[in-house]
C-alpha cells in the first residue's frame, strides 16, 4: 500500500529523531540538512542541474568531510546570463519538481530574495524558501554567486543522503582548489575588516584532512585572483599576520565561531590556525605570483613534498 504524504512525513520525522539520537546531534540540525538535501535532489532532477554549481559547506560534506562545520545555507555559483527574476523562477520550478514522496513540500510562492553585501567577498543574491515536513516548518537559504571561475572546471558529485535508503542527488560542484582560492582571495581583499572566520576554519580543516596537487591549487589561485581583479600579495596579507591573529577583536570572533562547532570538532587557536594556513598557502601563492611551476604535493601531515618523492 502506498503511503500518503502525511504518513511519509510522520515516518521521516521519526527516522530523523532516531538518527539524531544515534549521532548525538540536534534534531533541528538533521531536519535542516534533510530539507537541503531534498532540495538538492529536486535541482538534480530539474532542467537546471547543470546551471547551479554547488560550493560552500555542503560541497565539503559531499566530498566526505563529515566533521566540517554545520551550516544552514546552500551555496551555488549561478549561471552568468541570468538575472534575479530568472533565477527565482528556476528555484520556483525546482519546488514543483515531481519526486518520490519524501514528506517535504516547498512553497514556490514563499521565495524571497535580497542582495548579499554584508562583509562578503563577492556580490550575490540570497534566496529563502519555506518548506514543511507535516506540521514542522523549515526555511532553506540559498546564496547564489555569479561570475567566478572553477579550475579546472566543475565536476559531477553524488551528495550523501542522511537516511540510508534515500536516493543520493547528483550535482555539478566546485573543485576544492577553487573553493580554497576564493577563501584566500577574500582574506587578501577584506584585510583587517575580515570577520569570515569560517574561511580560516575551512582552509585549516582542509589542510589537515586532504591532500592537494600544488600545481592545480596554484592555477586555481591564479585564475580566481585574475577573475576577481585582485593582485597576488608579495608579502603576507594582513589576515595571515601576527597582528591579525593576536588582534583582540579577531580572537573574540574566532572563539565565538569555534564555540558554535560540535563538541567533537577538532579546533585550534586563531594564531596556530593562521600559522598552518601560512605553511599551506604561502608557497603556492608565491609560485602563482611569480608564474612558477609548483610541482609539489600537500600531505595531511602538513608538508609540501616534491611530486617525485
Amino acid at each position: 500500500m502506498n503511503k500518503t504524504t502525511d504518513q511519509v512525513s510522520v515516518s521521516v520525522h521519526q527516522r530523523l529523531l532516531n538518527k539524531a539520537k544515534q549521532t548525538e546531534r540536534p534534531f533541528n540540525e538533521l531536519f535542516q540538512y534533510y530539507a537541503m538535501e531534498k532540495f538538492l535532489h529536486r535541482i538534480s532532477l530539474s532542467p537546471y542541474a547543470e546551471e547551479f554549481i554547488l560550493k560552500g559547506a555542503l560541497l565539503l560534506r559531499a566530498t566526505g568531510i563529515s566533521e566540517i562545520r554545520p551550516t544552514k545555507d546552500m551555496d551555488f555559483l549561478g549561471p552568468d546570463n541570468s538575472d534575479v527574476i530568472e533565477i527565482k523562477q528556476m528555484l520556483a520550478d525546482c519546488c514543483k519538481i515531481s519526486v518520490k514522496d519524501d514528506g517535504l513540500k516547498f512553497d514556490p510562492r514563499s521565495i524571497t530574495e535580497q542582495e548579499i553585501r554584508e562583509n562578503q567577498a563577492y556580490n550575490g543574491v540570497r534566496f529563502k524558501i519555506k518548506g514543511s515536513l507535516g506540521n514542522a516548518i523549515v526555511s532553506i537559504q540559498i546564496d547564489m554567486g555569479f561570475g567566478d571561475v572553477v579550475s579546472p572546471g566543475p565536476y559531477w558529485i553524488e551528495y550523501p543522503a542522511i537516511l540510508d535508503d534515500e536516493e543520493k542527488p547528483k550535482l555539478k560542484a566546485y573543485t576544492l582548489e577553487s573553493a580554497i582560492a576564493e577563501k584566500f582571495q577574500a582574506m587578501v581583499d577584506l584585510d583587517l575588516a575580515n570577520s569570515r572566520m569560517k574561511d580560516f576554519y575551512d582552509i585549516w580543516f582542509l589542510s589537515k584532512n586532504r591532500s592537494f596537487d600544488g600545481e592545480a591549487l596554484k592555477q586555481a589561485i591564479q585564475q580566481t585572483f585574475h577573475r576577481r581583479k585582485t593582485e597576488l600579495p608579495d608579502e603576507y596579507p594582513t589576515a595571515l599576520t601576527t597582528e591579525f591573529s593576536l588582534n583582540e577583536d579577531k580572537v573574540n570572533q574566532w572563539n565565538a565561531f569555534v564555540s558554535k562547532l560540535p563538541e567533537s570538532s577538532t579546533t585550534s587557536g586563531l594564531n596556530d590556525t593562521i600559522k598552518q594556513i601560512q605553511i599551506f598557502l604561502w608557497p603556492v601563492s608565491q609560485a602563482a605570483l611569480n608564474q612558477q611551476l609548483f610541482n609539489r604535493k600537500w600531505n595531511t601531515e602538513g608538508q609540501w613534498q616534491s611530486s617525485s618523492s
